[in-house]
């Protein structure tokens, strides 16, 4: 029975790492466990005439290299046929990326460069979402005299003022004593001109920029989906024994 790709990329990993930890496991086992492989046997021959020899330690065979091997290759060929159906399907997924208006960006794109434009269309919808913008309190609008994608704030008076000191004497009397008094006051001096540009953007264009790369990333996620729907052929190639036959030598033990 044909299967669709996407059939075989949802089992690939987990063969694939059924694999990695049966090969670490035996390997580990060669390194480490020797003893499965070897038999020994320690036994008492007493001087008696007639006595019955007797075994005193007993350590038999677990298992045996090859048979090892054969077992892991078994679990290793599924993975490697896998990875090779997989490969073989990618060069015949393809599909276009087309917008939620139907406006098609991207023909007949192969499933591995759209599983890539899909991460990085998810990261362009991040760094957009750290893009700061202008603050619409301060009413900024084009400044067609400093060029595109400037903006110029509404422009800031203010009156800049000097404190001065005045000191109230009043003269003694021959009843009441001197008075002195300090009175601050504020005097204007002149004033203050703020101007402000800037090269941010209003946050209703960065809420559309947002938008376009969401839209962007589904458009894209929506291709791979039906670019891993492509139907592979009834028998599917294998590799894994063959591989494995010829290092094993053919199968010999």
């Amino acid at each position: 029975m044909a299967k669709k790709l996407f059939e075989l990329l949802v089992v690939e990993g987990q063969l694939k790492a059924q694999a990695q930890a049966t090969r670490n496991d035996l390997r580990a086992t060669f390194e480490k466990k020797r003893h499965l492989f070897e038999e020994k046997r320690k036994t008492f021959l007493p001087n008696t005439e007639g006595a019955t020899p007797v075994i005193e330690e007993q350590l038999d065979i677990q298992s045996t290299i090859m048979d090892e091997l054969h077992w892991i290759a078994g679990i290793w060929s599924k993975a490697l046929d896998t990875s090779y159906a997989v490969a073989e399907g990618d060069m015949h997924a393809r599909a276009d990326v087309v917008l939620d208006d139907g406006t098609t960006l991207l023909q007949n794109v192969p499933s591995t460069a759209l599983l890539e434009l899909e991460k990085r269309a998810g990261e362009m919808q991040e760094l957009l979402s750290a893009v700061p913008t202008l603050d619409p309190a301060k009413g900024f609008v084009p400044d067609p005299d400093r060029g595109q994608q400037i903006f110029r704030a509404r422009e800031v008076r203010k009156a800049r003022t000097k404190e001065t000191r005045h000191h109230v004497v009043v003269p003694p009397t021959e009843h009441h004593p001197a008075q002195v008094a300090v009175v601050n006051e504020d005097v204007v001096v002149g004033q203050i001109h703020e101007q402000e540009w800037s090269g941010m953007i209003t946050p209703a264009r960065k809420a559309e920029l947002i938008a376009r790369a969401e839209e962007l990333r589904r458009a894209v996620k929506a291709a791979l989906h039906r670019a891993n729907a492509v139907e592979l052929p009834a028998t599917l190639p294998v590799c894994g024994k063959i591989l494995f036959d010829y290092v094993l030598g053919n199968g010999r033990r």
